[in-house]
């Protein structure tokens, strides 16, 4: 009998980028004779969102990718017959390869879904159970600034008359600025703000926070948003009614996230920054700027050269920690999710950065 199946993929690398080459081995061992029909490898990427609504549970799948290579004897299906191969005991190891197509949406597991990508191998045995092994796999968007116009500066107003519209407590003005608007991991952010109180209400403090939203879409028009805050700092500075002043923050980097992604028919990702200013007995005045991450600079060629990695290699370890938790192998034939090869949620870091 087979007493190992497994996939070994070269380098032991599991982080890729569209339109890179996926290569491996399928590694097999048996000390007897093995009779099957077929050893075959899948490269798959799905998304897929589950949202529940009373009684009702509304799914939706996307496919990205979908390759199938067979390795050993025949194609499966219903012309499988009597065509069978007889494997010696020994050790085998069989070569496989795959391209991923050039536009992929990053990898992403959120509350209600995810976007997920794997290779499956399994052997077709006739008369007894298939063996089968699943690895994951992480992709990772090149999303490159490509409009010099996103790193010039952006400024936001917000006036809002504080009070009940039968008793008013007078105007606030708030201004906020950021030096640009497209963002890769790593980069500062700086934000400024200014804050007149022209109101009877006095001005608790200033909070500038970084936003991850993540719209889940299933059939239907039903969708969830998952807001996520990634950074928050506050000036405690006050003013009282009457005061204005300038408002200070410390710049900030962008952490390891997944790019902007839009357009995917199942989990759209975008970011703000929010420049929030508290009032006492009164709803916040908050300014929202829209922001992109991107995982490319403006001017820098798409490629692995050694500055671009040192921005991949915390991203690559984020999506790791992300995923790994609840990281499993969707099945088509059933609503909800397959059961997972646990062994390679033990991904080392070390492991990942044999690729970085």
């Amino acid at each position: 009998m087979a007493k190992h199946f497994a996939i070994a993929l070269d380098e032991n690398r599991h982080i890729f980028h569209p339109g890179e080459t996926i290569s491996g081995v399928l590694l097999l061992n048996t000390d007897k004779e093995l009779t099957l029909r077929s050893i075959r490898v899948e490269l798959i990427g799905m998304g897929r969102v589950s949202i529940k609504e009373y009684e009702t549970t509304h799914v939706n799948r996307k496919g990205y990718v979908n390759l199938c290579k067979t390795l050993l004897g025949g194609q499966t299906g219903t012309s499988r017959s009597n065509n069978v191969v007889k494997l010696q005991p020994g050790n085998y190891s069989l070569p496989f390869q795959f391209s991923l197509p050039p536009r992929l949406p990053s990898s992403f597991q959120g509350q209600y879904g995810g976007i997920n990508y794997w290779i499956h191998a399994e052997m077709d045995r006739p008369y007894r159970a298939n063996m089968m092994d699943d690895t994951p796999l992480f992709i990772v968007q090149l999303v490159q600034i490509r409009d010099p116009a996103l790193l010039e500066p952006r400024l936001h107003t917000r006036d809002r008359t504080l009070g009940w519209s039968c008793c008013p407590s007078g105007q606030l003005y708030a201004k906020a600025r950021i030096d640009r608007r497209a963002y890769c991991p790593g980069q500062e952010v700086k934000i400024t703000g200014h804050v007149s109180n022209q109101s009877g209400k006095q001005v608790i403090c200033t909070e500038v926070q970084f936003v991850q939203k993540a719209v889940f879409k299933a059939p239907r028009d039903n969708t969830r948003t998952v807001t996520e805050k990634l950074y928050a700092v506050t000036n405690e500075r006050g003013l009282a009614p009457g005061e204005e002043s300038d408002i200070q923050f410390d710049s900030f980097s962008i952490p390891a996230v997944q790019p902007t992604t839009e357009g995917y028919r199942c989990v759209d990702i975008t970011y703000e920054i929010r420049f929030i200013v508290r009032v006492a007995h009164a709803f916040n005045t908050k300014i929202v700027l829209p922001v992109i991450v991107a995982t490319v600079p403006l001017g820098v060629q798409p490629s692995l050269d050694p500055a671009l990695i040192q921005r991949y290699k915390p991203l690559a370890n984020y999506l790791l920690s992300r995923a790994a938790p609840v990281f499993t192998f969707p099945r088509e034939e059933n609503e909800g999710y397959g059961e997972a090869a646990q062994q390679v949620l033990s991904l080392s870091l070390h492991a990942l950065h044999l690729f970085f």
